[in-house]
């Protein structure tokens, strides 16, 4: 299978010492950029190691928080920019291909502490180890994948330093060896030759050297090329007929622990059973981890007894495969008649409730998770319907819907519900015999008779309206607003439903309870609701993370 080569970039190699602060800036700026823009083509090409269309938006997430944090270093040292742009990556590091991108980016950090420069000698043994790292944080490690395209750039690097050449012309055969491998993949892998692509790792690799060889030299990335295949319509049929024969996909699960003397080995340990795709980096103060499993409550349980949890991201892989299916599909396919919905949900209660009431998808996100617009216009797409509603169920979320719903060639309104309970009475309130704008009417009018409240524990001390909060304390909060501190998550719900009630004429109050909720307990609190406010009550098994009850009072 050839491949097309990039246009040369030849302007105004970096001076012969080598690549200073500055310049380094520029180089990471252009490869931030090349992937940027050649996203949606990694995206669908993307089949390894499952077909979840995400490489491309992946790499590029993670490439521009490693820039962001290099910009905001006051240190002009080619040292300090590497390591700040390592540190934004390993934070900001987004699936399997950009865990992987950051240990790379890792590897280039290695220099001296106030190296001032990066010449062709540090350039090569910064790939290396980045090559190194990578290869470690890959349990089970895979040629023909960007793995193999870091090896040819490595070595090639390493070759050129050692014939004297100079770091520009060091990054350029990096860039040259990569490209090379990339048109190797298909014989390296073959799901990647059965489904009609190069991988989407490696071409995204190259696609970041190539960018930062331009950015050094001042000349704008390279379009995409034409080159790397397309998914073949066959083979994602057939692999769509096997995925439905066999288990779901699960959950792409990541987040980053801080704690004190973390065993990256003994985080491993403990999460290799539960599911694939297992990438741990890093240890003592700081562990980044991504994993696919079916569990990710029991993956973020166990995270936080070793620490904070944050950069918490659950993505269901099923509406991602959906999504490339789709983009596989012919633009010129019907669309399906009738509404669909898609709402936004965090906690297997809440997700199978959602779906059991009438949305189509389900996006997986919520509080401190929230979705990106990709991942709703994802979702959106994946239903095929000619007409969307698009229940956010966080206020934090609905901008990303409205920006998901722009652009589409269907019809896609969003109901800006900010919580799940307004999202469950939107969904109650689905006619399928309706019109759109008529459903949209009636479920904007569901959600302004819903009042939300949400109990949980404080994450630090702090004092507001007037409460003075310990952390870890209970506390509740009704529409937005924080209105009680108690000494029990009981008394919290309690104090909740007093303020949401408050003389109004309620009917029904919903309890989600939380993951970890005894579920006596929970029927005990409903009783002793019912006694005191004359309503009546359900309980709902949500799971939701985070938060031990959401309330819903109509």
């Amino acid at each position: 299978m050839g491949r097309t080569r990039p246009e040369p970039a030849s302007v105004q190699p970096p001076a012969p010492h080598g690549i200073d602060g500055p310049a380094l800036r520029q180089a990471f700026a252009g490869g931030a950029a090349a992937l940027s823009q050649q996203a949606d083509a990694l995206n669908a090409i993307n089949v390894f190691p499952i077909p979840d269309g995400d490489t491309g938006t992946n790499m590029s997430q993670t490439m521009r928080a490693a820039l962001e944090e290099a910009a905001l270093d006051p240190d002009d040292g080619a040292g300090a920019v590497a390591q700040a742009a390592a540190r934004g990556a390993l934070m900001g590091a987004k699936g399997n291909s950009g865990v992987i991108l950051s240990q790379i980016l890792d590897g280039l950090a290695g220099l001296p502490d106030g190296a001032a420069a990066i010449d062709a000698r540090a350039l090569a043994d910064g790939l290396e180890r980045g090559r190194a790292a990578a290869y470690h944080v890959v349990s089970n490690p895979k040629e023909g994948t960007i793995l193999t395209a870091i090896t040819a750039a490595a070595s090639a690097a390493a070759a050129s330093a050692a014939s004297g050449a100079d770091a520009d012309a060091t990054l350029a055969a990096a860039v040259d060896a990569a490209r090379d491998a990339v048109a190797r993949t298909p014989d390296l892998l073959p799901v990647l030759k059965e489904a009609g692509v190069v991988d989407a790792g490696a071409q995204g690799l190259f696609v970041l050297l190539d960018g930062m060889l331009r950015g050094l030299r001042g000349v704008a990335p390279s379009a995409a090329s034409a080159d790397l295949g397309a998914i073949d319509p066959s083979w994602l049929a057939a692999t769509r007929r096997a995925h439905n024969g066999g288990e779901r996909s699960g959950f792409c699960t990541e987040f980053v622990v801080q704690g004190s003397q973390l065993d990256g080995d003994a985080i491993r340990a403990r999460l290799s059973p539960i599911g694939n795709s297992l990438l741990v980096v890093g240890g003592g103060d700081l562990v980044r981890v991504h994993v696919h499993t079916h569990t990710p409550g029991d993956a973020l349980a166990y995270a936080r007894t070793l620490g904070t949890l944050s950069h918490e991201k659950v993505e269901d892989m099923e509406a991602q495969f959906q999504a490339l299916a789709a983009r596989g599909a012919s633009a010129t396919a019907p669309r399906v008649e009738g509404i669909a919905v898609v709402a936004v949900g965090a906690g297997a209660g809440i997700e199978a409730l959602l779906r059991s009431i009438g949305a189509s998808a389900v996006v997986h996100g919520g509080q401190t998770m929230n979705p990106s617009a990709g991942d709703i216009r994802a979702a959106i797409e994946a239903t095929g319907a000619a007409d969307v509603i698009v229940l956010p169920d966080n206020k934090n979320v609905i901008m990303a819907a409205q920006q998901a719903a722009t652009g589409l060639a269907r019809r896609v309104r969003v109901i800006p519900s900010r919580s799940i309970p307004q999202g469950v009475a939107a969904l109650v309130a689905l006619n399928t015999e309706a019109t759109l704008d008529e459903n949209v009417a009636a479920m904007q009018d569901a959600i302004a008779q819903v009042h939300t409240g949400e109990v949980t524990l404080a994450a630090r001390a702090t004092r507001i309206h007037g409460l003075q909060i310990r952390k870890g304390q209970p506390i509740g909060i009704v529409d937005g607003d924080l209105v009680v501190a108690e000494e029990s998550i009981a008394d919290a719900v309690r104090g909740c439903v007093a303020r949401m009630i408050d003389g109004r004429d309620t009917t029904l109050i919903t309890l989600y309870a939380g993951a970890g909720q005894d579920e006596a307990a929970a029927a005990a609190l409903a009783d002793a609701l019912r006694a005191e406010f004359g309503a009546e009550v359900e309980v709902v098994d949500g799971g939701q993370p985070h938060y031990p009850y959401l309330i819903g009072v109509e």
